[in-house]
């Protein structure tokens, strides 16, 4: 059996290029999964137990109080008018 000749220049450096690519590909899955955990646990979501007794209940509307929520333009007239002399 003959020995495999050494690769050239350019295939060295494709085959460092995808070690590259895998490690930084492993690593962003690696960070992204920890970002995931991090934010789960720090931020609280949905409590999971029930309110103490004695506590008073809130409302569960979802209007914040922004008015009806419809999109229409302003049906009050300008206070200001601009003329062209």
């Amino acid at each position: 059996m003959t020995p495999k000749p050494a690769p050239t220049r350019i295939e060295a450096a494709q085959q460092r290029a995808d070690g590259a690519k895998k490690v930084a590909a492993i690593s962003a899955a690696v960070a992204f999964a920890a970002v995931v955990l991090l934010a789960r646990v720090s931020h609280p979501g949905h409590a999971s137990s029930s309110p103490a007794s004695g506590s008073t209940s809130q409302s569960s509307t979802d209007d914040f109080g922004f008015g009806s929520g419809s999109v229409a333009p302003s049906t009050a007239t300008p206070d200001a008018q601009s003329t062209v002399s």
